[in-house]
């Protein structure tokens, strides 16, 4: 079973992703993660977009999903906390924007995802790198609700940031994932919206739950047994 979950910025997709992949006992993939190793490396190397090129085929990434987290390494160093620094925020959707990155990451997660049962989530995957997915969402909130998720989950751990300061990031990163030429931030059209702006975490997921276990597939003919309450 492929479910992938698209979505702005803060919409909350890794948690729901990661909750999904837990309670249907299916392999979490993060394509931000990704994302973010690839900007890792463009600033490591200066912001040099034909060094980063240069490096597509031999990146020495490595990406650890498991049902809960993803862990990234560059070589024998991890890099999951780097990766999700405020310069890394700031560049992700510049890299992200770049047709040779998206390649580069379209076939990691294809092949990430190669045993057929995986949670993915992202902003393109519906659309461009899972056209044919068992089951499409597309989560998101208004921007206000979106800014103040993320500020509070950076709070939490321990990071010094205004919310004024998150807010601008989110409509930065919107207004760039949105007007991209290649692979821009849309819903595809088969996807189940789920606008999470006055839902609590247990809704959303539950609502997600509800329509696979409601909505059997060609190749997921019965899913009510996979899944947990």
């Amino acid at each position: 079973m492929i479910i992938v979950i698209d979505g702005p910025a803060g919409a909350g997709k890794s948690t729901t992703a990661k909750e999904i992949a837990r309670r249907a006992g299916l392999d979490y993939v993060d394509s931000g993660a990704m994302y973010r190793g690839f900007t890792y490396l463009y600033l490591k190397h200066g912001k040099d977009r034909s060094r980063l090129a240069g490096l597509l085929d031999d990146h020495g990434l490595r990406f650890e999903f498991h049902s809960t987290e993803a862990r990234v390494f560059h070589g024998e160093m991890e890099i999951t906390s780097d990766i999700r620094s405020d310069i890394v925020n700031s560049h992700v959707s510049e890299v992200a924007a770049m047709e040779e990155v998206r390649n580069a990451v379209r076939l990691l997660l294809r092949d990430a995802s190669a045993n057929g049962n995986a949670v993915l989530e992202g902003r393109d995957l519906g659309t461009v790198v899972f056209p044919d997915a068992d089951y499409k969402f597309f989560l998101t909130a208004d921007p206000e609700a979106r800014a103040r998720r993320r500020y509070d989950e950076r709070i939490r751990k321990g990071e010094q940031v205004s919310l004024q300061q998150v807010r601008e990031n989110v409509d930065t990163r919107d207004r760039i994932d949105s007007s991209r030429d290649i692979a821009p931030l849309k819903k595809a059209d088969d996807a189940v919206e789920i606008e999470s702006t006055s839902l609590t975490f247990e809704e959303q997921v539950t609502r997600i739950l509800q329509h696979i276990r409601s909505t059997p597939t060609e190749t997921q003919p019965n899913n009510s047994d996979q899944l947990k309450q």
